[in-house]
């Protein structure tokens, strides 16, 4: 569904610990219900019957209709309807297999368009069901069965891109429910205007996307793919046909394009130049019989990267304020005036609701709220901005679900939309000082309210969804919370954006194929048309003088604000001629239901409760499953429960370094405030510690020898413990803390090294060599304690680093050979000792250019080290731990008890190329680092010191391997070392960016 926001991450909280992941879920408190239908089990919280009683007649009424141009029939899935978020989405997963619909509705017409909201989510995510079970074929059959879901999801992406994923379920909703989002034109806005700009690009620019020019995401490429390539053949199951040959055999190279070329006679470029070419000549024709309305660009343009100005609202000086974002700008609050703009204030993460509102001194908007532990339970706060005390505030309570705000004239009252965990909707006022609840307007019907927002007089106007009628602009008597008058539109007709100018209603309105913004006169109900735009003009403000309306007009660079004169007598009376353009009528003919949602059966299913226990063990993924960095190979079995607290893990692995094996068990259970982790593994191990020079005597005489070292052991070990991730986020810095501390035993046999065939310590060569970092024969028991914080201010597209951030990590390491154990006395544990305390902190800044990132770091590590004596024993059972700290770049760094390190960086982005060199790599930027390394080590035990500096140059691109979305990043590192003296010259393999 809708891309899950910039602030994904915050709800992907925290420092993993061995790997563990923090999943979503909701607090321990929430009790479950369930419906159980042929093809559905759909899960709810208690007190949300009604919404699970509608979800499963729906989902099985439409189960046939919408799976037949997909040609499968999905097997039984879980649906879990998550009724405590604020976020407006839903998914289909197979890792475990479930769909979950986030039960907020969004306030953004251009969005949700006339839709119920969980009927949307319904055809669009039943959609993706389907497709995931149409991928159940062939060769990707034989893949789900050896190795689980894991290998089967990961071939099924590989084998057809994510435009087709997204583009399929748009055209699907667009089919089937009355204004999905294919018919509404905001939803292809900027693919439109690229086009007529000539900004065809190329297929792979469209489907990888672009640091250099607004691209956009694969939901809009996909459904006008989608689309076309339906309209062209004439064929409702041409993709059934396509993916067949595809998900067949998802190993090969460019299955999905091959597949296209061999159902329609076209690769899959030369289907997407043939569709740009003939939408694009489609809206020529339309542009053609345009008489633009003129007007005056009010927001400077002093850059090419795409900028969005949105929202205009006019003050009393004249200025202009409004929310600009774009590819290189995070959300912000400008003031435009006289040609230019100021910054006024950086807004958190904002529930966008297609809106905003300003009076005087005060800016109110909406913002998300976050749970410090439960990722699926958020909030939708008001927030407010006075512009003179430079003071923000949250109106109201911090646990509420707003959407929309709206001023009232004299700034003392907010208007917003409230909806509860029932699925009811409610326009509240709330006292701008104090946040509490002065009007609460009756809404029986539990019609949907939307967009809000006063007039000059005191009244409040909105945009209601009366189901029998469609959209209805209401105005709203706030003394007497009463309907003073409604101005009904046609029933499909998707308006928006109300605002109330004396004895006019302005609305924005997509009717002519265009968004333009119209009129109704209240005292006679005559309609005009205020604006004709080229591609799209939105957001209508009046001047305090009513002598200028403002507002929002599309160009090849982003929404501008614009003004004109406000002057009726120029409107053009509107008169419906005909029916605009349509791009989506083959969809809806070829599908041949478009009133499927209108005659949903209204049965009264059995409801019971959800056990959470029985659901607990629910393997997804087993057989062979290889690390996305390729260093580990596991051949087991993967646990987790839909509800996602439980997750299980064990098998074999294999290390493709040390080409070793461990049985390993793991187990995380996060349905309780502290998460609990379990760890065990037996294992085979051997490090390869590379070629050491040491002095050997031969006929008396010492000569230099250098020979290859490694050690091979047998290695148990159990670790348990618990961590604490928190989420503090409240402002346009994410925040989160994780609070950490396992306790572990391990323990080693059979340790050998391969110069002398004894254990850690080398003593039948010379120099003597003790290598502290192993346990020998014997057991270690430890406790670890961890914490990991950080704070970054969020990113634009283009930020490779957070502008302002800081980022800590603090590890400490304590060892014990004997414990005093309740009822049993002192009890020996452990054969080994050792202590380390490390300190890691990370400072972000802002570069002397947009997008540049001056950063550094400053750690610092201390390690208990006992002089080893290996005549007497005297510190042979001191242990040492890993490393925790970055190191000088391009040094080799001994060991010390104390150790100093600190970092000066300075990274950029050079050039934003999109070159694609075939389909074989598509190069989207170029970015260097450049960097000088400190570090200070010293032993007082051993009394040696040494200091390290080195400086160089990192180089990396970003790049598309075989058209694959996710980024993958590779460059070099030319070090140069000034104490010692030394060089090096690396190759960086990074990590995919999903």
């Amino acid at each position: 569904m809708k891309k899950l926001l910039p602030f994904v991450f915050l709800l992907l909280t925290g420092h993993a610990h061995f790997g563990q992941t923090i999943l979503e879920n909701n607090p321990p408190s929430l009790k479950w219900r369930q419906i159980n239908t042929p093809n559905f089990r759909v899960l709810f919280p208690k007190g949300f019957e009604d919404q699970g009683q509608r979800v499963a007649n729906t989902l099985e009424h439409i189960h046939a209709e919408e799976a037949r141009s997909m040609g499968a029939t999905p097997r039984k899935i879980s649906v879990i309807l998550q009724n405590q978020s604020s976020i407006s989405n839903g998914f289909v997963s197979v890792l475990p297999r479930r769909s979950e619909f986030y039960a907020m509705p969004p306030q953004d017409y251009n969005f949700i368009g006339n839709n119920d909201w969980l009927d949307m989510l319904m055809s669009h995510e039943y959609r993706h069901i389907v497709q995931y079970q149409h991928a159940k074929r062939g060769f990707n059959r034989l893949f789900y069965y050896l190795f689980g879901a894991t290998t089967f999801a990961g071939m099924a992406q590989a084998a057809a891109p994510p435009w087709f994923w997204e583009g399929d379920a748009v055209a699907t909703e667009t089919a089937f429910t009355p204004t999905g989002r294919g018919k509404i034109p905001y939803f292809g806005l900027v693919f439109k205007t690229n086009l007529l700009e000539g900004r065809e690009f190329n297929y792979h620019k469209q489907a990888l996307r672009s640091y250099k020019h607004n691209i956009p995401n694969e939901y809009v490429l996909g459904y006008y793919m989608i689309s076309y390539l339906r309209k062209r053949t004439n064929d409702p199951e041409i993709w059934e046909k396509i993916t067949k040959r595809s998900w067949s055999v998802p190993f090969i190279p460019f299955a999905f394009s091959n597949a296209i070329k061999k159902e329609s006679g076209l690769y899959v470029t030369e289907l997407y130049r043939e569709m740009a070419n003939d939408f694009q000549q489609e809206w020529q024709k339309q542009q053609a019989s345009l008489t633009l309305t003129p007007f005056e660009r009010v927001n400077p343009r002093n850059s090419s990267a795409y900028t969005d100005y949105l929202y205009p609202q006019v003050l009393e000086d004249g200025s202009v304020l409004a929310m600009k974002q774009g590819i290189g700008d995070i959300e912000q609050f400008v003031l435009l005036k006289d040609g230019k703009e100021k910054h006024v204030f950086t807004p958190g993460f904002v529930n966008d609701a297609g809106m905003l509102s300003s009076v005087g001194q005060k800016i109110v908007w909406n913002e998300y709220g976050f749970s410090p532990r439960w990722a699926v339970k958020n909030y939708s706060l008001v927030k407010t901005y006075d512009r003179d005390t430079k003071q923000r505030k949250v109106i109201g309570s911090r646990h509420e679900r707003y959407a929309s705000a709206s001023l009232s004239p004299d700034a003392s009252k907010i208007v917003t939309i409230r909806t509860n965990t029932q699925y009811q909707t409610q326009m509240v006022v709330l006292d701008a000082s104090t946040g509490s609840i002065l009007k609460e307007f009756p809404n029986a019907e539990n019609h949907f309210f939307s967009m809000p927002r006063w007039s000059d007089d005191g009244k409040v106007i909105a945009v209601l969804e009366n189901k029998p009628l469609g959209k209805v602009i209401t105005l709203f008597d706030y003394s007497a919370g009463s309907v003073l008058q409604g101005f009904v539109v046609p029933q499909q007709e998707n308006v928006g954006h109300p605002v109330l100018v004396g004895d006019y209603v302005l609305f924005n309105s997509p009717v002519s194929g265009i968004d333009n913004i119209y009129a109704i006169q209240r005292s006679t109900g005559q309609r005009y048309q205020v604006t004709s735009s080229k591609y799209g003009a939105y957001n209508p403000s009046l001047s305090k003088d009513g002598k200028t309306i403002f507002y929002n007009d599309q160009t090849r660079d982003g929404l501008d604000v614009v003004k004109a004169p406000f002057d009726p007598a120029t409107w053009r009376p509107y008169k419906k001629e005909g029916s605009p353009v349509e791009f989506y009528s083959h969809l809806v003919e070829q599908e041949g239901d478009p009133g499927l949602f209108r005659n949903v059966p209204q049965q009264t299913l059995p409801v019971t409760k959800y056990s959470k226990l029985r659901g607990l063990i629910n393997p997804y993924t087993w057989g062979v499953n290889v690390e996305t960095d390729l260093t580990e190979a596991t051949v087991g079995i993967v646990s987790r429960d839909i509800l996602s607290t439980l997750s299980l893990s064990a098998g074999y692995a294999f290390d493709i370094n040390e080409r070793t094996g461990a049985w390993r068990a793991q187990a995380s259970y996060q349905g309780w405030l502290p998460i609990i982790d379990v760890t065990a593994s037996i294992a085979d191990r051997s490090v390869d510690e590379g070629r050491i020079t040491y002095g050997k005597v031969v006929s008396g005489d010492t000569v230099a020898v250098t020979d290859n070292l490694t050690f091979d052991w047998n290695e148990q070990t159990i670790e348990a413990g618990l961590r604490i991730p928190l989420n503090l986020t409240n402002s346009r810095f994410s925040t989160n803390l994780t609070f950490g501390n396992h306790v572990g035993y391990t323990s080693v046999t059979d340790f050998t090294n391969s110069i002398d065939g004894g254990g850690r310590i080398i003593t039948s060569r010379l120099p003597q060599f003790f290598f502290r970092d192993y346990i020998d024969h014997g057991s270690l028991f430890y406790n670890h304690f961890s914490f990991a914080g950080y704070r970054l201010q969020k990113l634009s597209r283009r930020d490779i680093n957070a502008r302002w951030g800081q980022r800590v990590f603090i590890d400490a390491y304590n060892t014990a050979t004997t414990l005093d154990v309740p009822g049993m006395g002192r009890r020996r544990f452990g054969d080994y000792t050792g202590k380390q305390f490390s300190f890691y902190g990370l400072l972000y800044f802002p570069g002397l250019v947009k997008h540049h990132s001056l950063w550094g770091y400053w750690a610092f590590q201390s390690t208990e080290l006992t002089r080893a004596n290996a005549k007497t024993g005297e510190g042979l059972d001191s242990y040492m731990f890993r490393n925790q700290i970055p190191l000088p770049r391009g040094q080799s760094v001994s060991r010390f008890e104390e150790f100093y390190s600190m970092s000066a960086n300075y990274t950029l982005p050079v050039w934003y190329p999109d070159i694609a060199i075939g389909p074989l790599v598509n190069i989207q930027r170029l970015r260097a680092n450049l960097f000088f390394d400190y570090g200070f080590g010293q032993s007082p035990t051993y009394r040696t010191s040494q200091t390290y500096t080195s400086t160089g140059i990192e180089a990396k691109l970003d790049i598309n391997i075989l058209r694959f979305l996710p980024q993958f990043d590779i460059g070099v590192r030319y070090a140069q070392g000034l104490s010692p003296s030394v060089s090096k010259f690396e190759v960086l393999v990074g990590t995919f960016n999903f």
